[in-house]
């Protein structure tokens, strides 16, 4: 319990330092980890659905919800957990920093730094995927199957939190679209 609190508590920071910079370094990659590979399985080869939109469907979720969410990785500058499978959705709505802002200079667009954290907050969901024991798989996520910030992507899972704005979703299918 306590080691999946840390990870959301990781997911949450992560999701809450944006990094709109005026440098033109590029990002660090993410280090490959020896982490075991995402079973092909929980990729769907076609969208499920009747999707819903993240922020429409926060205001009714709770704990134990079967859930469908759409949306795109990202919320801030690196929207993937290191070494484990969790990431963050915003909802498609929101407009990343290249879309429509003066901040087209911005090196990562999906953090949504021109935006205020509560409007990415409210407009984003934690997405894990678990193992048996209910923790968080040790797997690195970005770049398998398309998955990359930005990327839209369709959940299919179960809600395991849903307190005020934070809302964390144990998925067991994710589809990304082409």
């Amino acid at each position: 319990m306590f080691r999946t609190a840390t990870l959301l508590t990781l997911a949450a920071v992560l999701a809450s330092t944006s990094a709109c910079s005026k440098s033109d370094a590029p990002t660090k990659p993410a280090a490959k980890a020896a982490v075991a590979p995402l079973p092909g399985s929980y990729f769907l080869a076609e969208a499920p659905a009747d999707a819903k939109d993240i922020r429409a469907a926060k205001r009714s979720l709770k704990a134990g919800d079967k859930v469908v969410l759409i949306g795109r990785i990202g919320g801030s500058e690196d929207p993937f957990v290191p070494e484990r499978a969790i990431f963050t959705l915003v909802d498609k709505a929101m407009k990343t920093c290249d879309e429509g802002s003066d901040m087209d200079t911005c090196k990562t667009p999906w953090d949504y730094c021109c935006d205020p954290r509560e409007q990415i907050t409210a407009n984003s969901a934690v997405v894990q995927i678990v193992g048996p024991d209910g923790q968080p798989l040790k797997a690195v996520l970005n770049g398998v199957k398309g998955l990359k910030p930005q990327a839209t992507v369709t959940v299919v899972g179960t809600v395991s939190k849903a307190e005020g704005q934070n809302v964390v979703v144990n998925a067991t299918g994710l589809f990304v679209k082409p």
